[in-house]
């Protein structure tokens, strides 16, 4: 009986052994470069692209089953532009956990990658019909599907890769170069290591940047979280990002930033800020562009966190300290609370974001604030100096900054201190005020001229983007200024009256009416009213000693 067995054994042995001599001269004698133009050939077929296979191939069967490739193109759909390209790949995947569902790889290496990345007027990609696929109806259920094929790839090394992208619709293009990306384990449970490098270049507005990135991961099912440190031109951030796995991701971040000036990267820093004390309107040609606000984004994102930066500057604003909480679900968002200093003062408040609706809505309150360098640096406006509180409760809607600015609605209130009106002389409107020369046609408000205050206060109510006033109170030494009117924010115009007094009589009044753009206001004085004022004025000497003292005469 033992020699039956041993000659079953041995014929075993005969037969492995030749299975694997088999396998080795297959392996030593294979050569699939002989098979280039049929890889070609139904590279066009199945998807009419130009395959070209221009380097050498390389297989390996024993004990990984891995391949080799480089210079390789591949064009667009039905045309002979390049889509994609390589100087070299590589990976390999281990033969025996194959077989009992594992896949384990070895590190995947890509380098000279080049990707041309065009969106289409009709919003479709270069790349869409790649990940279309033909439905297939499902067939029955095997015991076996029930296992999960178990991936595990130690690592993805990436280098000298650029990938270029452009916008067809708005001609934008973004391009990213010199990019490097090394991982470490990949897998369930695992931990690791991330280096990514890359060079930014935007052409509108124009932009270059630089990116790195260094952090450690983990995979594991209770974490799925990025520890991070990176650079962004001279921006240093540090943070944490997680992802929880469920039917709809659900993200959480905690980042940290020194000083960042996001206007370098949006598009809105294309426009130029006026030098302070000068007023320049727009362009007849970038008036007609108007920046679009889409919020849909927000849709389908689910996340939490908290951001603190340093220093940031965006849309002119210059804020330090910034601190605020971030959550965003059901296509809202919510930015609260929040809080920064800024221009000598404080901000805390509360920004919603609604990308069902397209639509913010802000509750802010400024205090202690230095207004003239916040009008300045935000609205490129120089119109008012002061310091002290301002409270906004506002909302708009709309698909353009525009229609933003034309459905604004809430309120405003403002309470300042020790400041300046500029544009506009009230003390020298008095001294002229003497001659009661009648009613004189409208003159262009001087940035050199101003009407100093040592208290001022004002609500607006606003509706259609329209702020209308009825309590501007101003005090100083010797005068007392109230008013009313409208200041249209939408179309950037104001139709204002305001009316100034000699304190202590309420017989002298200068009425001034403020009409036009607010980047060219022109004023109208009514004299003939103030010089009717003095005739009715029952104190006579006491106003003209009053106005005397007032005018240095």
């Amino acid at each position: 009986m033992k020699k039956p067995v041993k000659l079953l054994w041995l014929a075993l042995g005969v037969v492995a052994a030749l299975l694997v001599a088999g396998i080795l001269v297959f392996a030593l004698t294979f050569d699939p470069n002989r098979y280039k133009d049929d890889i070609e050939r139904m590279a066009l077929e199945r998807t009419g692209r130009t395959l070209r296979l221009q380097g050498e191939l390389k297989l390996v069967f024993f004990p990984s089953l891995g391949a080799g490739v480089g210079g390789v193109t591949l064009s667009e759909r039905g045309s002979q532009r390049e889509f994609i390209s390589l100087q070299s790949a590589r990976a390999s995947v281990k033969l025996m956990p194959l077989l009992r569902g594992q896949v384990i790889v070895d590190t995947v290496r890509l380098s000279g990658l080049r990707a041309q990345l065009v969106k289409n007027k009709d919003a479709s990609y270069n790349f869409s019909d790649l990940l279309e696929g033909k439905a297939e109806k499902p067939g029955p259920k095997r015991k076996e599907q029930s296992t999960p094929v178990i991936f595990d790839i130690a690592g993805v090394d990436i280098d000298r890769a650029a990938v270029a992208y452009r916008d067809t619709s708005t001609g934008q293009e973004i391009s990213l170069s010199d990019l490097q990306l090394h991982t470490g384990r990949i897998a369930g449970n695992a931990q690791g290591k991330i280096e990514l490098a890359a060079a930014l270049k935007r052409d509108k507005p124009p932009l270059e940047a630089k990116i790195a990135l260094n952090g450690t991961y983990s995979l594991k099912p209770d974490a799925i979280g990025v520890d991070f440190t990176a650079k962004l031109d001279e921006s240093n951030v540090k943070g944490k990002l997680g992802i929880a796995r469920a039917t709809q991701p659900s993200y959480s971040f905690d980042l940290a930033i020194d000083r960042i000036n996001l206007d370098r990267y949006l598009a809105s820093s294309e426009t130029k800020k006026p030098e302070a004390g000068k007023q320049e309107p727009p362009k007849k040609e970038e008036a007609a562009k108007d920046a679009p606000v889409d919020l849909s984004g927000l849709k389908g994102l689910n996340a939490q966190g908290q951001l603190q930066v340093g220093a940031l500057q965006v849309q002119g604003l210059k804020l330090s300290r910034l601190k605020a909480q971030l959550k965003a679900a059901g296509g809202r968002a919510e930015i609260s609370p929040h809080s920064a200093s800024l221009y000598e003062g404080e901000l805390s408040g509360a920004l919603s974001l609604d990308g069902n609706a397209n639509r913010i809505a802000l509750k802010e309150t400024f205090s202690n604030v230095s207004i003239g360098p916040l009008l300045r640096d935000v609205a490129h406006q120089d119109r008012l100096e002061g310091k002290g509180n301002v409270a906004l409760e506002l909302a708009a809607a709309g698909a353009t900054a525009s229609a933003m600015k034309r459905s604004l609605a809430g309120t405003a209130k403002v309470r300042l201190r020790d400041g300046a009106i500029k544009g506009i002389d009230i003390a020298g409107l008095l001294r002229k005020a003497r001659a009661a020369a009648g009613r004189q046609s409208g003159q262009a408000a001087d940035s050199k001229e101003s009407t100093d205050f040592s208290e001022l206060s004002a609500s607006f109510s606003i509706k259609d983007g329209v702020a209308h006033n009825e309590d501007l109170d101003v005090k100083s030494p010797l005068l007392r200024i109230g008013g009313s009117g409208d200041i249209d924010i939408g179309r950037s115009a104001i139709n204002y009256v305001v009316k100034a007094s000699v304190v202590g009589t309420t017989s002298l009044t200068v009425p001034v009416k403020l009409a036009g753009p607010l980047d060219a206001m022109k004023y109208e004085v009514d004299y003939r009213a103030v010089a009717g004022d003095l005739a009715k004025s029952k104190v006579g000497d006491k106003v003209r000693d009053r106005l005397k003292g007032l005018l240095g005469r």
